[in-house]
């Protein structure tokens, strides 16, 4: 029985998807399944959930729990890492705290100040999940879930377990969501390849039958628009760089200095500050009805399986059918106009003797020109955390190219103290 780890166990709707689209391979039907947190109460849901999908769908795999981490580790062949350290009052000063300074994030989960107080509350846990790996299980894959994506994974691969690939789903859910509505075409038609950094990933084709679908998708820009108003950015992306990108409209305003410069601009824009945190929330309070009505048997559990990548790579390292998909990994000559070290985002293949990367060789020069401010934040604010260095943190949010179009650097530091006084109880041993 192969074993899988799920840390950030309590959240019971991801653990639900994740546990369903594990049983709908029958190589994975007999997992050992593992699941911890730190909230026993959100734990012991998730675990009567997973016990009502094993015994509806008569499957040998078995499921238990623990606060522990190091037990939770012990023996994994699985690691899958989905939590939000500090929660939603965390969440909540990552966003409002920068919005006093007139930096309107719509997600923060990224990059920019929300993002690096993220990497501050979460590196400490993921150090010690490798830590803990090198001693119980040090084969083991993990397979991150957690923001910030790029950041997560740059910590994970400086502590050591280079078995790390980050999954997102923005890439293959862009296909699925808006492409096959926007132009009528059924995803699966649809050929595409991509590469970046994770949420700021564009895609380099994308084609219908050998046809390729850019210059449709600018001849129906303006009805797309006027039908979708958030994907005003999207479109205006396309326009300048030549390439659209594959994560959504909310996450892109906050990416670059061009588009959230004031609140008229937020409004023009049609995504607001405290989107992401406002979606999460109202998801997470509906959230515990929807699930103990689902083990209760009141309420029926969709059996379909998903498009999230981690039970097919799961499959596919245990044997099953190889598996294409694009992964967060480390970038080693992978794409050669970013640089050496950091995270990117490239087309992967699992299959029975591992994971293995595409190099993608030069991307577009505009396209890295976007990204590599980015992967600076990246790499200073996971060495700043590392080091336990307020200056260097201070540094990592003044390089990001929000931030620094809209304040000067004394009140970068006026507001990175606000948010470090926001996250007193994670600053143990800082300078």
């Amino acid at each position: 029985m192969p074993k899988i780890t799920i840390i950030g166990g309590g959240s019971g709707k991801f653990v639900r998807e994740l546990v369903v689209d594990f049983f709908s391979f029958k190589n994975l039907q007999d997992i050992d399944l593992c699941l911890m947190d730190i909230n026993a109460e959100r734990l012991d849901r998730s675990r009567r959930l997973v016990e009502k999908i094993i015994a509806d769908r008569s499957l040998p795999a078995r499921v238990t729990t623990t606060l522990d981490q190091r037990e939770a580790l012990t023996g994994a062949d699985y690691v899958v890492i989905t939590i939000m350290v500090g929660g939603f009052e965390s969440y909540h000063s990552d966003v409002a705290i920068p919005a006093e300074y007139g930096i309107y994030q719509a997600v923060s989960d990224t990059v920019g100040p929300g993002a690096v107080m993220r990497i501050l509350r979460t590196a400490p846990v993921l150090r010690q999940i490798a830590a803990n790996l090198r001693d119980v299980a040090p084969n083991a894959w993990i397979l991150n879930y957690a923001n910030p994506m790029a950041m997560n994974c740059w910590t994970l691969f400086d502590a050591g377990h280079t078995r790390t690939v980050g999954l997102c789903h923005s890439i293959q859910g862009f296909l699925i969501w808006r492409i096959q509505d926007w132009l009528k075409i059924p995803f699966e038609q649809i050929r595409y390849e991509a590469a970046g950094i994770n949420h700021v990933d564009f895609y380099l084709k994308l084609e219908h039958k050998g046809k390729d679908l850019y210059p449709v998708l600018r001849q129906e820009a303006d009805r797309i628009v006027k039908a979708y108003p958030e994907e005003r950015v999207r479109f205006e992306l396309l326009e300048h760089l030549g390439h659209i990108p594959a994560e959504g409209p909310w996450h892109q305003l906050e990416y670059y200095p061009w588009f959230h410069k004031n609140q008229a601009k937020v409004d023009h824009y049609s995504v607001g500050t405290y989107w992401g945190y406002n979606n999460d929330l109202n998801h997470f309070n509906t959230r515990t009805a929807e699930l103990e009505a689902q083990i209760s048997g009141s309420q029926k559990i969709d059996y379909t399986r998903s498009h999230e990548y981690g039970s097919y790579i799961i499959s596919a390292l245990e044997g099953g059918t190889p598996f294409t998909f694009y992964g967060n990994v480390r970038n080693k000559g992978l794409i050669e106009n970013l640089p050496g070290g950091s995270t990117v985002e490239v087309p992967c293949v699992a299959d029975a003797n591992g994971i293995y990367h595409s190099e993608m060789g030069r991307i577009p020069p505009q396209l890295a020109a976007v990204m590599t401010p980015h992967i600076a934040v990246h790499e200073l604010a996971v060495t700043a955390v590392a080091r336990k260095d307020r200056k260097m943190l201070r540094q990592a949010i003044a390089a990001d190219p929000l931030a620094g179009a809209i304040l000067t650097l004394d009140q970068i530091k006026e507001m990175t103290d606000k948010l470090l006084a926001a996250n007193a109880a994670y600053l143990k041993g800082w300078q």
